[in-house]
Protein backbone atom coordinates (compact mmCIF):
# COMPACT_ATOMS: atom_id res chain seq x y z
CA UNK A 1 0.00 0.00 0.00
CA UNK A 2 1.70 3.42 -1.10
CA UNK A 3 0.16 7.32 -1.04
CA UNK A 4 1.69 9.06 -3.44
CA UNK A 5 -0.60 12.41 -3.14
CA UNK A 6 -1.52 14.27 -6.31
CA UNK A 7 -2.99 18.20 -5.83
CA UNK A 8 -6.52 18.29 -5.31
CA UNK A 9 -6.33 20.71 -8.51
CA UNK A 10 -5.07 17.80 -10.66
CA UNK A 11 -8.42 15.49 -9.63
CA UNK A 12 -12.21 15.81 -10.36
CA UNK A 13 -13.94 16.73 -7.26
CA UNK A 14 -17.76 17.01 -7.57
CA UNK A 15 -18.07 18.63 -4.04
CA UNK A 16 -16.16 20.50 -1.05
CA UNK A 17 -15.24 18.27 2.00
CA UNK A 18 -14.56 18.92 5.90
CA UNK A 19 -12.24 16.68 8.04
CA UNK A 20 -13.87 15.76 11.21
CA UNK A 21 -12.28 14.11 14.38
CA UNK A 22 -13.24 12.23 16.81
CA UNK A 23 -10.57 9.65 17.45
CA UNK A 24 -6.93 9.53 19.26
CA UNK A 25 -5.83 6.85 17.23
CA UNK A 26 -2.36 7.70 15.56
CA UNK A 27 -3.05 6.26 12.39
CA UNK A 28 -6.49 7.77 11.83
CA UNK A 29 -4.80 11.03 13.29
CA UNK A 30 -1.92 11.44 10.65
CA UNK A 31 -4.59 10.21 7.97
CA UNK A 32 -6.83 13.25 8.84
CA UNK A 33 -3.67 15.52 8.75
CA UNK A 34 -2.59 14.67 5.54
CA UNK A 35 -6.18 15.35 4.23
CA UNK A 36 -6.91 18.39 5.87
CA UNK A 37 -3.44 19.61 4.63
CA UNK A 38 -4.45 18.82 0.58
CA UNK A 39 -8.33 19.94 1.34
CA UNK A 40 -7.05 23.38 2.53
CA UNK A 41 -9.45 26.11 2.95
CA UNK A 42 -12.89 25.17 1.15
CA UNK A 43 -14.56 28.40 0.27
CA UNK A 44 -17.62 27.31 -0.76
CA UNK A 45 -20.61 25.75 1.81
CA UNK A 46 -19.07 22.12 2.66
CA UNK A 47 -21.33 18.82 0.76
CA UNK A 48 -19.43 16.53 3.12
CA UNK A 49 -17.48 15.49 6.20
CA UNK A 50 -14.80 12.84 6.04
CA UNK A 51 -15.58 11.91 9.54
CA UNK A 52 -12.36 9.95 11.26
CA UNK A 53 -14.19 8.21 14.48
CA UNK A 54 -13.54 5.01 16.73
CA UNK A 55 -14.86 2.59 13.91
CA UNK A 56 -12.86 4.07 11.10
CA UNK A 57 -13.54 6.69 8.55
CA UNK A 58 -16.87 7.09 6.91
CA UNK A 59 -18.16 10.24 4.48
CA UNK A 60 -21.50 11.80 5.53
CA UNK A 61 -23.43 14.12 3.89
CA UNK A 62 -23.08 17.49 5.63
CA UNK A 63 -27.30 18.01 5.86
CA UNK A 64 -28.20 14.89 7.00
CA UNK A 65 -29.24 15.18 10.61
CA UNK A 66 -29.31 11.25 11.45
CA UNK A 67 -24.77 11.17 10.51
CA UNK A 68 -25.29 7.65 8.73
CA UNK A 69 -22.25 7.91 6.72
CA UNK A 70 -20.40 5.28 4.01
CA UNK A 71 -17.12 3.31 4.47
CA UNK A 72 -15.29 0.63 2.82
CA UNK A 73 -16.36 -2.59 4.61
CA UNK A 74 -14.86 -5.77 3.15
CA UNK A 75 -16.59 -7.65 5.66
CA UNK A 76 -19.99 -6.93 4.02
CA UNK A 77 -19.18 -9.14 0.70
CA UNK A 78 -20.60 -12.26 0.50
CA UNK A 79 -18.07 -14.61 0.51
CA UNK A 80 -20.06 -18.11 -0.13
CA UNK A 81 -18.29 -20.10 -3.39
CA UNK A 82 -20.06 -22.56 -5.08
CA UNK A 83 -22.76 -20.47 -6.44
CA UNK A 84 -22.54 -17.91 -3.83
CA UNK A 85 -20.87 -14.18 -4.63
CA UNK A 86 -17.28 -15.63 -5.27
CA UNK A 87 -18.33 -18.06 -7.80
CA UNK A 88 -15.78 -18.02 -10.79
CA UNK A 89 -19.21 -19.15 -12.88
CA UNK A 90 -20.11 -15.50 -12.35
CA UNK A 91 -19.84 -12.90 -15.08
CA UNK A 92 -17.09 -10.73 -13.90
CA UNK A 93 -14.25 -13.68 -13.05
CA UNK A 94 -15.53 -15.14 -16.36
CA UNK A 95 -14.57 -11.82 -18.22
CA UNK A 96 -11.27 -11.44 -16.23
CA UNK A 97 -10.56 -15.20 -17.12
CA UNK A 98 -10.03 -18.42 -15.04
CA UNK A 99 -6.18 -18.61 -16.97
CA UNK A 100 -5.07 -15.17 -15.45
CA UNK A 101 -3.02 -14.71 -12.20
CA UNK A 102 -3.25 -10.76 -12.00
CA UNK A 103 -5.20 -7.99 -12.29
CA UNK A 104 -4.74 -3.94 -12.50
CA UNK A 105 -7.97 -2.12 -11.20
CA UNK A 106 -7.25 1.27 -12.69
CA UNK A 107 -10.20 2.77 -11.52
CA UNK A 108 -11.13 1.33 -8.06
CA UNK A 109 -13.44 3.21 -6.83
CA UNK A 110 -14.82 1.61 -3.25
CA UNK A 111 -12.91 -1.13 -4.17
CA UNK A 112 -15.33 -3.69 -3.95
CA UNK A 113 -14.60 -5.26 -7.32
CA UNK A 114 -10.37 -5.88 -6.36
CA UNK A 115 -11.38 -6.86 -2.86
CA UNK A 116 -13.98 -9.98 -4.57
CA UNK A 117 -11.17 -10.54 -6.97
CA UNK A 118 -8.66 -10.73 -4.45
CA UNK A 119 -11.12 -13.03 -2.36
CA UNK A 120 -11.20 -15.48 -5.22
CA UNK A 121 -7.19 -15.64 -5.59
CA UNK A 122 -6.26 -13.11 -7.81
CA UNK A 123 -3.59 -11.15 -7.02
CA UNK A 124 -5.02 -7.44 -7.55
CA UNK A 125 -3.42 -3.92 -7.27
CA UNK A 126 -6.15 -1.54 -7.24
CA UNK A 127 -5.54 2.35 -8.07
CA UNK A 128 -7.66 4.95 -7.00
CA UNK A 129 -6.92 8.77 -7.89
CA UNK A 130 -8.97 10.67 -5.37
CA UNK A 131 -7.34 11.33 -1.87
CA UNK A 132 -11.40 11.64 -0.08
CA UNK A 133 -11.61 7.74 -2.11
CA UNK A 134 -8.45 6.68 -1.24
CA UNK A 135 -8.46 7.29 2.48
CA UNK A 136 -11.82 5.61 2.59
CA UNK A 137 -10.09 2.38 1.17
CA UNK A 138 -6.74 2.40 2.56
CA UNK A 139 -8.89 2.44 6.15
CA UNK A 140 -10.95 -0.28 4.67
CA UNK A 141 -7.96 -2.50 4.02
CA UNK A 142 -6.84 -2.02 7.52
CA UNK A 143 -9.89 -3.02 9.13
CA UNK A 144 -9.89 -6.06 6.75
CA UNK A 145 -6.40 -6.89 7.67
CA UNK A 146 -6.97 -6.62 11.70
CA UNK A 147 -9.59 -9.57 11.30
CA UNK A 148 -8.42 -12.83 11.25
CA UNK A 149 -10.50 -14.74 9.14
CA UNK A 150 -10.89 -11.57 6.52
CA UNK A 151 -7.29 -10.57 6.63
CA UNK A 152 -6.90 -15.20 5.96
CA UNK A 153 -9.06 -14.54 3.20
CA UNK A 154 -7.40 -11.90 1.15
CA UNK A 155 -4.29 -13.99 1.66
CA UNK A 156 -2.31 -10.57 1.12
CA UNK A 157 -3.26 -10.43 -2.44
CA UNK A 158 -4.79 -7.10 -2.16
CA UNK A 159 -2.68 -3.76 -2.63
CA UNK A 160 -3.75 -0.16 -3.02
CA UNK A 161 -2.04 3.19 -4.21
CA UNK A 162 -3.17 6.17 -4.17
CA UNK A 163 -2.14 7.72 -7.89
CA UNK A 164 -2.69 8.40 -11.41
CA UNK A 165 -3.54 5.44 -13.05
CA UNK A 166 -2.01 6.90 -16.01
CA UNK A 167 1.52 7.22 -14.60
CA UNK A 168 0.81 3.67 -12.96
CA UNK A 169 0.71 1.93 -16.34
CA UNK A 170 3.30 3.47 -17.86
CA UNK A 171 5.59 1.94 -15.32
CA UNK A 172 3.96 -1.81 -15.19
CA UNK A 173 5.22 -4.91 -16.43
CA UNK A 174 3.75 -8.39 -16.44
CA UNK A 175 0.19 -7.89 -15.37
CA UNK A 176 -2.44 -10.48 -16.86
CA UNK A 177 -5.74 -8.09 -17.25
CA UNK A 178 -6.29 -4.65 -16.62
CA UNK A 179 -9.59 -3.94 -15.56
CA UNK A 180 -11.57 -0.36 -15.58
CA UNK A 181 -15.09 0.54 -14.45
CA UNK A 182 -15.62 4.34 -15.64
CA UNK A 183 -17.98 6.43 -13.59
CA UNK A 184 -20.38 6.70 -16.33
CA UNK A 185 -23.09 9.27 -16.45
CA UNK A 186 -26.96 8.51 -15.84
CA UNK A 187 -29.12 7.37 -18.52
CA UNK A 188 -31.08 10.92 -19.96
CA UNK A 189 -34.80 9.13 -18.79
CA UNK A 190 -35.97 8.62 -15.62
CA UNK A 191 -35.51 5.08 -13.86
CA UNK A 192 -34.45 3.49 -10.58
CA UNK A 193 -31.33 5.31 -8.86
CA UNK A 194 -28.09 3.48 -8.31
CA UNK A 195 -27.53 2.21 -4.51
CA UNK A 196 -26.60 4.68 -1.81
CA UNK A 197 -23.03 4.18 -1.74
CA UNK A 198 -22.67 4.82 -5.94
CA UNK A 199 -24.74 7.78 -5.23
CA UNK A 200 -22.12 8.88 -3.01
CA UNK A 201 -19.14 7.77 -5.38
CA UNK A 202 -20.67 9.55 -7.85
CA UNK A 203 -21.48 12.85 -5.78
CA UNK A 204 -17.68 12.97 -4.60
CA UNK A 205 -15.70 12.33 -7.55
CA UNK A 206 -18.39 13.43 -10.77
CA UNK A 207 -18.33 11.45 -13.97
CA UNK A 208 -15.12 10.82 -16.21
CA UNK A 209 -14.53 12.48 -19.52
CA UNK A 210 -14.64 10.49 -22.82
CA UNK A 211 -11.09 11.92 -23.48
CA UNK A 212 -9.93 10.59 -20.09
CA UNK A 213 -11.25 6.97 -19.93
CA UNK A 214 -9.66 6.81 -23.66
CA UNK A 215 -6.94 7.22 -22.64
CA UNK A 216 -6.47 5.42 -19.70
CA UNK A 217 -7.70 2.36 -22.06
CA UNK A 218 -5.46 2.83 -24.30
CA UNK A 219 -2.61 2.78 -22.02
CA UNK A 220 -4.77 -0.51 -20.46
CA UNK A 221 -4.07 -1.95 -23.92
CA UNK A 222 -0.76 -1.37 -24.00
CA UNK A 223 -0.22 -2.72 -20.24
CA UNK A 224 -2.04 -6.12 -20.13
CA UNK A 225 -0.47 -9.26 -21.42
CA UNK A 226 -4.23 -11.12 -21.79
CA UNK A 227 -6.57 -8.68 -21.66
CA UNK A 228 -8.50 -5.80 -20.71
CA UNK A 229 -11.69 -5.91 -19.11
CA UNK A 230 -14.56 -2.56 -19.32
CA UNK A 231 -17.85 -2.59 -16.92
CA UNK A 232 -20.35 -0.80 -18.58
CA UNK A 233 -24.44 -0.45 -18.08
CA UNK A 234 -26.26 -1.83 -20.67
CA UNK A 235 -27.59 0.93 -21.77
CA UNK A 236 -24.55 2.76 -22.46
CA UNK A 237 -23.14 2.14 -26.01
CA UNK A 238 -19.67 -0.28 -26.35
CA UNK A 239 -16.46 1.51 -25.59
CA UNK A 240 -14.95 0.23 -28.75
CA UNK A 241 -16.37 -1.82 -31.49
CA UNK A 242 -15.48 -5.55 -31.89
CA UNK A 243 -14.66 -6.79 -28.24
CA UNK A 244 -13.46 -9.87 -28.08
CA UNK A 245 -16.72 -11.25 -25.93
CA UNK A 246 -19.22 -9.61 -23.71
CA UNK A 247 -20.07 -11.25 -20.88
CA UNK A 248 -23.93 -9.46 -20.12
CA UNK A 249 -25.81 -9.36 -17.34
CA UNK A 250 -29.25 -7.67 -16.47
CA UNK A 251 -27.55 -4.52 -15.72
CA UNK A 252 -24.19 -4.21 -16.80
CA UNK A 253 -22.15 -6.04 -18.99
CA UNK A 254 -18.30 -6.62 -18.88
CA UNK A 255 -16.19 -6.24 -22.23
CA UNK A 256 -13.04 -8.12 -22.80
CA UNK A 257 -10.26 -6.80 -25.38
CA UNK A 258 -7.30 -8.70 -26.46
CA UNK A 259 -4.41 -7.03 -25.50
CA UNK A 260 -1.73 -6.03 -28.02
CA UNK A 261 0.74 -7.57 -26.22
Amino acid sequence: MSISHLELSSVQHASTFEVVVATQDARLLDEAKQLAQLLGKQNHPTTFIVYFGHGGVEIRRSNRADKKGYKVDFNKIDRRTGAGNLSRKQLFPKAVGNESKTVLDITAGLGADSAMLALMGYTVHAIERSPIISVLLRDGLHRANVNPELRNALGGRLTLDEADSRAIMQNTEGVDVVYMDPMFPPKRKKSALPQGSIQMLQAVVGYDEDIQTKELFDLAMKTAIKRVVVKRPNYAPFFKENPTVVHRGKLVRYEVYGAQK
